[in-house]
């Protein structure tokens, strides 16, 4: 049964990142930044709640996660920024990536409330 509930909570989650990509344009690689802060902070936020119990839900929550950010399709369009623009937009996408996206993981510890600090 936890194998199934991974497999739900990806094909969910590739639904919603296919959603998230239709819905917003395409100008820069906007909807992939979305999705990662998304996901890592309903990772961040899931993982507070459900603390050690749970495995179904917790694999749920993993597969949606899963299905919903895309980290390779950020690899690729970080290079392909530099490639069509300047290193400057990859810079940006690859730090604001980042930075938002363990900013939205700790605020999703946070308001699970989780420690966020050892």
């Amino acid at each position: 049964m936890l194998h199934a509930a991974f497999g739900l909570g990806g094909g969910l989650g590739a639904v919603a990142r296919h959603l998230t990509a239709t819905l917003v344009t395409h100008r820069f690689p906007i909807a992939t930044l979305i999705v990662n802060v998304a996901g890592c902070l309903i990772l961040g936020l899931g993982l507070a709640m459900l603390g050690e119990g749970g495995d179904e839900l917790r694999r749920l929550v993993y597969g949606f996660c899963g299905g919903l950010t895309t980290f390779s399709s950020f690899a690729y369009q970080s290079l392909d920024l530099r490639r069509t623009h300047t290193i400057i937009h990859a810079a940006g996408n690859i730090l604001g990536s980042l930075v938002l996206c363990l900013a939205a993981f700790w605020a999703g510890l946070w308001m699970g409330g989780a420690p966020v600090m050892p």
